[in-house]
């Protein structure tokens, strides 16, 4: 078990995620971004992440330098009953630790293959071995459990691959783990603001305004097309640090708080759907450019059912005439991205489903369709409430095929949020 008696503070810690798919990029790194998320709030910092291909020699030396330079090593993957899962010897051969076999760590192991109603192979009772100093950590949703590695200064934690593995292992068993024996109880204060069609560089401005030098906050920026999540931290020593947090917090509300949809993890979508329920509102998308993938987004809000009606992807002009009864006359006359064609679309979506909100999208995503008067990134976004006014505005977007898209789910979402909270809109 664990030495108990040894207590320091790991400032920092490192994160090694396995496996040759990550180097030659059939799998994309869904991890770090939790552990780090989970870990920071027990003012924990991570100041590296290596991300290490399926060679035990290799793993070995990383682990080896790994753990000199922090008094914490997360390692994911690697711990299945295959050849190419090799992250519980590397971690033996770096450590010294030898593994043996569990009792407790088999019994598990056979109970979950009988739940499942599979036979269990010779090379599964791999995953039974644990540490000979440490511990292991159950598994009750796979067959391979967490290793705790125990240097009596150190931990090494090897965690399952599978996020539904490796999140709840996270924070049922690591966690409470980690608390008792570094003695965590100091906690990080964090306040995530999430914006959306506001520049980086402007809220950076904002940000810049705010801090003082000796200012104690730590501020990281996540940016993609469209929208910047930006987390201020602080380890709290007094009152003061924390009044500091909220005097920060708020005058960058008071600066850009109508760039603000969510503050906390709250989606864009999940935003509009909650403004939508709290009205006992509903709504309908027509689109074009975008092709189903504002309805997508949509209903990728728990619950969206309640609010959502439904969608029409019109791509072609003939099915924007059949299905949403625009005059073709329309079409010839101001062309398919238009404000006119794009408030008719609201018109016939409102029409056809009727629900309380239509947006209508028609644009040139790309990378051809473009003109001189009309190039690439032109959309024409409407959105309308059933028997009362129609918003369009006309946007200028940059980027590939899949950023223009996008960027527009963004603004349309972001638009219908401005008119229901009464705040300025797009123009």
């Amino acid at each position: 078990m664990l030495n108990q008696s040894s207590r320091l503070n790991p400032l920092t810690f490192t994160v090694i995620i396995t496996g040759d798919e990550m180097l030659c990029g059939k799998r994309q790194d869904s991890h770090l971004q939790f552990i780090t998320g989970k870990l920071s709030v027990l003012g924990l910092k991570c100041t590296q992440c290596i991300i290490a291909g399926d060679n035990d020699s290799d793993l070995s030396t990383i682990i080896k330098n790994a753990i000199n330079q922090a008094s914490l090593v997360i390692i994911t993957g690697g711990l299945g009953p295959t050849l190419d899962d090799i992250t519980r010897d590397a971690i033996s051969n770096a450590t010294g630790i030898p593994l043996a076999e569990h009792p407790d760590a088999r019994k598990e192991l056979e109970q979950r293959f009988q739940s499942i109603g599979r036979p269990m192979s010779q090379n599964n009772l791999l995953q039974a071995l644990v540490p000979t100093k440490g511990t292991y950590l159950s598994n009750p949703n796979g067959t391979a459990p967490g290793l705790i590695f125990d240097l009596e200064d150190k931990i090494i934690a090897a965690l399952p691959g599978p996020p539904r593995e490796l999140k709840p292992m996270i924070i049922n068993q690591l966690i409470p783990l980690l608390q008792n024996r570094f003695d965590l109880r100091q906690t990080c204060l964090s306040t995530k603001l999430r914006f959306c069609c506001a520049g980086e560089s402007n809220i950076d401005r904002i940000v810049r305004k705010t801090l003082s030098e000796e200012s104690k906050i730590s501020v990281s920026s996540l940016s993609q097309p469209g929208n910047v999540d930006l987390t201020l931290s602080i380890i709290p020593e007094n009152e003061a640090d924390k009044q500091e947090l909220d005097h920060c917090i708020d005058q960058i509300k008071n600066a850009l708080g109508e760039f603000i949809y969510s503050e906390g993890d709250r989606t864009l979508p999940e935003t509009v759907g909650l403004l939508l329920r709290e009205k006992n509102e509903t709504l309908a998308v027509a689109e074009s450019c975008t092709g189903g993938l504002l309805g997508a987004q949509l209903t990728s809000a728990p619950g969206s059912s309640t609010f959502f009606y439904g969608g029409a992807i019109v791509y072609c002009n003939l099915i924007k005439e059949k299905i949403l009864g625009i005059d073709n006359k329309i079409i010839e006359q101001h062309g398919a991205v238009s404000r006119e064609t794009a408030e008719k679309m609201v018109a016939g979506v409102l029409s056809k489903f009727g629900s309380t909100w239509g947006i209508a999208i028609t644009g040139i995503a790309g990378p051809d369709g473009g003109t001189p008067e009309k190039p690439v990134g032109t959309v024409w976004l409407s959105i309308g409430r059933n028997a009362g006014k129609t918003h369009s505005v006309q946007l200028k977007l940059f980027g590939n095929r899949e950023a223009v898209r996008n960027q527009t789910c963004i603004y349309a979402m972001d638009q219908l949020r401005r008119i229901m909270s009464d705040l300025k809109i797009h123009e």
